[in-house]
């Protein structure tokens, strides 16, 4: 009861300050929900959660398909592609990460959420978000490009950013992210973020073991190859306890301008759960999680990945989502090329 009064409390400072860009409701909702996944880790027996991910994987379960909404048009933005998904879950490894460590990650106008303001550690932690997501009947600009497409993202969770308003993306509640990379078996996908130089990289060998029942309960066992950041983290959901609208925006900055990419979801069942993530030892992203989280977990025997524990977030999306990607044109005279003039 203390934690969650202590967690209550950072938020509604937070909320209350208008330069902050996150809403009170959304840091709530937030809160409570990785609350919920930190009180599940410390019930949970060290043999709860322990083990590598089978080689192998769950497909969603399929939705009925809608139109794509075309973004409203904005001057200085370009809309490059819309999707569309018919169904898609998603868990999302929230963890607490010395701001020291994440801070030199971001670019200039971005600034990570402070883990207090979600009840995971103190005002000088950050957030960092692994984001495994399963979409099924996964459409670029209209057309189908894979029956399941498995996507990865290692993120920072930070502030709504200043060009949020410009790019018409202000949106209230949204989760804001700054991926460091994002893996997708799917290539038209791939392809597609390349155009706006988003970090996205194909990669076929992505799984997602999902034993996870309409109620929201069981466990999801994901396994990303990634050459130089292998991870893979193992996960246990307690249930849905909440519906609602999602909204996220991915940002990135590149040769060509301000990139986002904006999913919403109208129907989203959330709910805690609890995850181990393992890394390999010496990787950029094993010592960027050491200390984090809420401790160290057993080592995997197997690949010898060492591990933390962490709450995270379990959602469903039943009638699944849109999203689009928008290019902010930098202004001529800033950055090495101006979009006007790049191909």
């Amino acid at each position: 009861m203390l934690a969650l009064l202590t967690t209550l409390g950072a938020i509604r400072r937070i909320g209350s300050h208008p330069a902050r860009g996150a809403s009170r409701k959304w840091l709530t909702r937030l809160a409570l929900l990785v609350l919920g996944g930190a009180l599940l880790l410390v019930a949970a027996p060290a043999s709860a959660v322990t083990g590598d991910t089978a080689k192998g994987s769950t497909t969603c379960r399929s939705g009925a398909g809608r139109a794509v909404p075309k973004p409203a048009a904005t001057p200085g933005v370009r809309v490059l592609h819309t999707y569309r998904m018919s169904f898609a879950t998603e868990m999302a490894n929230a963890i607490r990460v010395d701001r020291a460590k994440l801070v030199p990650l971001l670019p200039k106008g971005y600034e990570p959420v402070p883990a207090s303001a979600v009840g995971l550690g103190g005002e000088n932690d950050g957030v960092f978000v692994i984001v495994n997501v399963c979409n099924e009947n996964f459409g670029v600009d209209g057309r189908v490009s894979q029956r399941t497409s498995l996507v990865n993202v290692p993120s920072i969770l930070v502030r709504e950013p200043a060009g949020a308003a410009t790019a018409g993306l202000d949106i209230p509640g949204a989760f804001h992210l700054y991926p460091l990379a994002i893996y997708i078996n799917d290539r038209a996908y791939v392809d597609s973020l390349r155009d706006a130089d988003m970090p996205a990289r194909f990669l076929p060998g992505i799984t997602h073991d999902r034993r996870i029942d309409d109620a929201g309960v069981g466990t999801l066992k994901v396994r990303v190859p990634a050459g130089k950041n292998p991870f893979h983290s193992l996960s246990e959901a307690a249930g849905f306890t909440s519906t609602g609208r999602v909204d996220v925006v991915l940002w990135y900055e590149g040769r060509k301008g301000t990139a986002a990419l904006s999913f919403r979801f109208d129907v989203a069942q959330e709910g805690p759960a609890r995850s181990q993530v393992f890394t390999k030892p010496g990787t950029q992203l094993n010592r960027l999680l050491a200390g984090g989280g809420l401790g160290p977990g057993p080592t995997d025997p197997r690949t010898g990945f060492e591990s933390i524990r962490t709450p995270s977030l379990s959602f469903q999306y039943p009638q699944g989502g849109s999203a689009s990607l928008v290019l902010v044109k930098k202004p001529c005279g800033h950055g090495s090329k101006c979009v006007s003039r790049a191909r």
